[in-house]
């Protein structure tokens, strides 16, 4: 990872562009939640600064997933270029030299617009940030990062095992975006139940933050769910990992 972080820090040009891609998508997500506030100024009972802090977990969370595992989204390129046999060959584990392929320098943008994003959220907040809170904050901030990385294990996994599947990581980092920003009361019971129980994007961000909102009484299903967020991260981690590893060796007999 230092040689690649090297490589284009020698390319300054290469360096601002990849930490802008970062910023501008994240803006952009945020731009949208602009536009409807400018128009409503709560949504299902949420104000503009609740569900600040919302979008705040969750893309504080995808920088960290970013800066540590974004360089699963290259296991397709990897494949094509023939690299990824290379990995195969060498004693250390095949995901940790996809992991240290290169530094992901868009994750500084990701970064970045996540802490602007956070620190907007608390000047409209009027909250005690109380060390239970901010333990609270943290642990959703980290579970919001392994959520991500379980959900794109499957994705890498089935890259390997089925050719074309790498929309997938586009699909559901647009999904991510696009409704995991936002309280579930705004979506049709079904989007509920999905994002809950199906891909479960909405404990990377709407359960922690109802709870640090005072909002557990009115989360879909059971108030429950706003302490969960640990634990589904870990066991779609574990089911990731596993699913990984049942396509790696498909790939090695068939790849």
């Amino acid at each position: 990872m230092r040689a690649g972080l090297r490589s284009q820090l020698a390319n300054r040009a290469d360096f601002a562009m990849a930490v802008a891609n970062g910023i501008t998508y994240q803006i952009t997500v945020l731009l949208f939640a602009a536009v409807i506030f400018s128009r409503f100024p709560s949504l299902a009972g949420w104000g503009l600064g609740e569900i600040l802090l919302i979008s705040s977990i969750r893309m504080m969370g995808h920088g960290l997933y970013m800066l540590f595992f974004g360089n699963l989204g290259l296991i397709p390129h990897l494949v094509r270029e023939g690299r990824f046999e290379a990995f195969r060959t060498r004693p250390a584990p095949v995901l940790l030299q996809v992991f240290t392929y290169e530094a992901p320098i868009n994750a500084v943008g990701d970064l970045v617009v996540a802490a602007a994003s956070f620190s907007v959220c608390l000047s409209l907040l009027d909250m005690t940030w109380s060390a239970t809170a901010l333990l609270f904050l943290a642990l959703a901030v980290v579970s919001a990062a392994v959520l991500e990385l379980g959900l794109n294990l499957h994705i890498a996994a089935l890259v390997l095992r089925f050719r074309g599947s790498e929309s997938l990581f586009f699909w559901l980092d647009n999904t991510a975006g696009n409704f995991g920003n936002y309280p579930l009361a705004v979506f049709p019971t079904a989007l509920q139940g999905a994002f809950t129980f199906g891909l479960p994007i909405a404990f990377a961000g709407y359960y922690p933050a109802a709870w640090l909102t005072g909002h557990a009484d009115t989360v879909p299903f059971t108030p429950v769910l706003v302490y969960l967020s640990p634990l589904v991260a870990a066991l779609v981690l574990a089911s990731g990992f596993a699913t990984w590893r049942r396509c790696l060796e498909w790939y090695a007999r068939n790849g």
